[in-house]
Formats: structure tokens, C-alpha cells, sequence
């Protein structure tokens, strides 16, 4: 019946990430953000969130590092959808209208999510732990699972 446990299938995948555990935050930072963006080019924007946000929460208890850092980071990409007419409705509309062309978008598309991937990292590098006051860089205690 473990295998049907969807909570412990994303801990098991974000533990499986703990290669990362080396990695400069910033540079983890930068690989969440493109998987999302990328990813939510070809699924809904909130699909995509939904299944992310457990895997960077394991993720983020296998790194050590506080997990809004990585879940804001998921969040914000999630909202960043460009290139295809199946990304989000928006899309979808301007696609339909006849005017531009699947390679069109995606070219245009592609160059906006190079800024969003950015931007996105940057942001949340940076300012994440000035607007919330946290440090980003450390598990809060608070979240630790306490041993019975």
C-alpha cells in the first residue's frame, strides 16, 4: 500500500534530488525555476504547482535549506507560460485569433521565458528573505517533524 501513497512517493522522488545537497542554493534555485517554466509550457499552470510543491518540500528538508525558497521559486515559474497555445487560456485566445503561428509563439515565447527564468531566480534569491524576513539558506526548526 506504500506505493499508493502519493506524500511518500514526492519524498522519496525529492530525496532521490539530494544531489543537489552540493549545489549553490542559487544555482538550485535556477533549476526549479527552468524545470517549472518549461514544464508548465505543456501542462496547466496549476497542475504543474500542485505536483511541485511536496517535491520541493522534500527537496528543501533534503537540502536543509528553507522550503518557501524553493516553493515560491516553483510558484512564481508556474505563472510563467509563453510559448505554447496549450500553456494557458490567454494563449490559447491569441493562438486562436489567426494572427500568429505555433512557431511564432514559441520563438517569442522562448526569449520571455529566458527573462522569467531570470528574473524569477533573482527575485526570489534575493528578496524572498527580505520580504518575509526569513533565512532562506536554513530549515526553520519550526518545521522539523518532531521524534516521538
Amino acid at each position: 500500500m506504500k506505493a499508493l501513497n502519493p506524500l511518500l512517493n514526492y519524498q522519496l522522488f525529492g530525496t532521490q534530488l539530494t544531489s543537489l545537497q552540493d549545489v549553490n542554493l542559487l544555482v538550485v534555485v535556477l533549476i526549479v525555476t527552468t524545470l517549472v517554466i518549461f514544464l508548465t509550457e505543456i501542462t496547466s499552470n496549476t497542475a504543474t504547482a500542485t505536483m511541485m510543491y511536496p517535491i520541493m518540500a522534500a527537496l528543501a528538508v533534503a537540502l536543509d535549506v528553507h522550503p518557501l525558497v524553493l516553493m515560491v521559486a516553483a510558484s512564481l515559474a508556474a505563472s510563467c507560460a509563453f510559448m505554447l497555445p496549450v500553456a494557458t487560456p490567454p494563449n490559447a485566445v491569441v493562438f486562436g485569433s489567426g494572427y500568429l503561428r505555433i512557431p511564432d509563439m514559441a520563438k517569442t515565447g522562448f526569449l520571455l521565458n529566458v527573462v522569467a527564468i531570470v528574473l524569477v531566480t533573482l527575485t526570489v534569491y534575493f528578496l524572498l528573505s527580505l520580504a518575509l524576513g526569513i533565512n532562506i539558506n536554513t530549515f526553520p526548526d519550526a518545521f522539523r517533524l518532531k521524534k516521538q
